[in-house]
């Protein structure tokens, strides 16, 4: 959680921002310092489509660098994916990144091929017709699998991942999986390039506000291989915060804005991390909350505080090594086995028996069964 000095970037940032920039211009400040604010999982579904961001956008575009996981397709065709949720929305939608002062999104996620290639493909065509810069996945006029943004006299670099299995896209089309060979290889290949390099996760599991340990080791591998801020989300709930030594790890920045299906999934937080040339410099955890119409707005006063309290709670366990395997699937197995099998039954009954097969291989997998194990231990008491 923020130190008294964390908590001063924001207020420090007051003076400097009313002479920093607006969208699209750079700032000639010779300092090698930045602000980047980061958010996660933005959908752009809203009531009547109105403009989903006028209570934050404000704060959104004060710091230097805005970012963001944007979890749909920006697509007028039908979703085509045989899965409980698909995420579809007109391209003319990627106004509103725009208009909130989006630099850069990742477009690395589970729901990034839901309008099939076609969809992605529009996607891709409404960032680059708004000047937002996208990370994760590609076609063959972006074969780059990362991006660099300059800001202050920083050279930023940004990769991003996501665990969803990727399958027969077309030639000249990728999406970036979490593999890690793949991950260390990139970020080798931008230390040469970049004086920071952020690296976006889609990961974890959906509503548990805890990263399994393999999460943990493999995020602090990242920093201590030179990445700087390690963001994550998908599990659309807050997670942790750990920083170690000049580098930050969010391991779920939560829902931003989008559609919540349980109500602590209306909680999240905007990231302000303050970054110089030697990695972080401060940060700054920003409570946030999901409004009638899907309009996120900041946490004021005493559920501010409350907020504050609960991420510190969730990110004690992790900075004290706490969170072993068997307490994890404690913890995940009720939560994920639940919310699974409701959505294999409605893929079932809307796509047919062909989803039999695929239900009766998840059922049997190492994954499920260490799941099913860590319920038990719940409910006859023997959970560590």
């Amino acid at each position: 959680m923020p130190t008294p000095v964390d908590r001063r970037v924001t207020e420090r940032a007051g003076n400097r921002f009313a002479a920093c920039r607006r969208h699209g211009q750079e700032s000639t400040d010779p300092v090698e310092t930045l602000d980047l604010i980061a958010v996660g999982d933005v959908s752009l579904v809203c009531q009547e489509g109105k403009y989903p961001f006028e209570h934050v956008a404000r704060y959104l575009r004060a710091g230097d660098i805005l970012f963001g996981n944007l979890e749909t397709a920006l697509s007028d065709t039908h979703p085509t994916a045989e899965k409980e949720v698909t995420l579809g929305v007109p391209p003319s939608r990627a106004e509103y990144l725009r208009r909130a002062g989006f630099d850069i999104v990742s477009i690395a996620n589970n729901h990034t091929l839901d309008c099939g290639p076609e969809g992605l493909s529009q996607t891709l065509a409404a960032l680059r017709e708004q000047g937002i810069r996208f990370v994760g996945a590609g076609d063959s006029s972006s074969p780059k699998r990362h991006e660099i943004t300059e800001r202050r006299g920083l050279r930023v670099g940004f990769l991003a991942y996501c665990e969803d299995r990727i399958s027969n896209l077309p030639a000249g089309m990728f999406v970036n999986r979490i593999e890690r060979p793949t991950i260390f290889e990139h970020v080798h290949g931008l230390r040469s390039q970049c004086d920071v390099i952020v690296v976006s996760l889609h990961w974890g599991i959906e509503y548990v506000h805890y990263p399994s340990p393999q999460q943990i080791r493999l995020a602090r591998e990242l920093i201590r291989h030179g990445v700087t801020l390690v963001l994550g989300h998908h599990p659309h709930v807050v997670q942790g915060v750990e920083q170690i030594g000049a580098g930050l790890i969010a391991y779920s920045l939560g829902s931003f804005q989008f559609e919540p299906r349980k109500e602590e999934a209306r909680h999240s937080f905007i990231l302000h991390a303050r970054i110089g040339a030697r990695g972080m410099e401060g940060y700054n955890v920003v409570p946030a909350h999901i409004s009638e119409g899907l309009h996120p707005r900041r946490v004021r006063g005493g559920h501010r505080r409350e907020m504050l309290r609960f991420i510190e709670r969730i990110s004690t366990p992790i900075r004290e090594d706490r969170i072993t395997e068997s307490w994890w699937f404690e913890q995940a197995g009720p939560t994920y086995l639940v919310d699974s099998l409701r959505a294999w039954v409605a893929r079932v009954r809307k796509y047919g028996v062909r989803h039999l097969m695929p239900f009766m291989r998840w059922l049997a997998s190492g994954f499920t069964v260490k799941c099913c194990l860590g319920l038990l231990r719940t409910r006859i008491g023997r959970h560590e």
